[in-house]
């Protein structure tokens, strides 16, 4: 008995340190797996809003394609001439009114974003200009109905949304400047304009471009459509017949 009492042997210090490593080497490897896991998941969600946004936007200017940026469309002092062109009725300078394609030509839309100043560390610092905020406690500034001041004019009232939702960072978290949420629009026509191409008509054709630059500036997101949506282009030389496209 006592010789068999002998042989039995319990853990060395020096084992139960090893084991110990080796256990917590493995610890830290599943919680850099589960922070990966977690940021992935984050950034996928992200790209999934930034193509529904996109495709938001892009509606929002085809569904307003025939109106015009800054003045109600409906307006009776408004003639619409059989060239394309407009004026006024009573004679006063008509050259201000312009469809949304060809406001967006000209000064296009970019979102101010504001990343990282919020005291909640969620950037949602933004505030309308007519003092319309919503303070619960929380530092978070968003205003409840991104349509409570409405513009006369379909073109600005989009534009208003597109602030709230991007400035305010309601679906997308900004984590730097590096990211930006843009529309730009290009002019495509025959002649007297920057882009030529041979295969455009007389009227012009508008191209626009959403672009969104996120995680921290490295993954891009763009979509091109034409904002104007009347097809203006043949496969064809532009010796037609009637003038229709192909």
């Amino acid at each position: 008995m006592k010789k068999n009492k002998s042989k039995i042997s319990g853990l060395s210090i020096l084992e139960a340190l090893v084991s110990t490593a080796i256990v917590g080497i493995g610890f830290i490897a599943i919680l850099q797996m589960t922070n990966f896991s977690v940021q992935s998941i984050d950034n996928s969600g992200d790209r999934t809003k930034a193509n529904y946004l996109a495709e938001m936007i892009a509606e929002d200017v085809i569904g307003s394609k025939n109106t015009l940026y800054g003045t109600n469309s409906d307006n009776e002092n408004i003639v619409f001439n059989n060239d394309g062109s407009m004026s006024f009725a009573d004679g006063s300078d008509a050259s201000d009114l312009k469809k949304f394609s060809e406001y967006l030509n000209t000064n296009g839309w970019s979102a101010a974003l504001k990343c990282g100043n919020s005291p909640t560390g969620s950037g949602n610092t933004n505030t309308e200009g007519s003092g319309n905020t919503n303070t619960e406690g929380s530092g978070n500034t968003n205003t409840d109905n991104i349509y409570q001041n409405q513009n006369n004019d379909a073109p600005r009232n989009k534009e208003a949304k597109w602030d709230m939702i991007f400035e305010e960072n309601r679906f997308l978290k900004c984590k730097s400047n590096n990211e930006t949420k843009k529309l730009e629009t290009f002019k495509v026509c025959r002649w007297d304009c920057t882009l030529k191409n041979d295969f455009v008509f007389d009227d012009p054709i508008y191209i626009s471009r959403v672009e969104m630059l996120l995680n921290n500036g490295k993954k891009k997101k763009h979509l091109y459509f034409q904002s104007d949506y009347n097809i203006k282009t043949t496969d064809t030389d532009s010796g037609g017949d009637d003038g229709e496209g192909g």
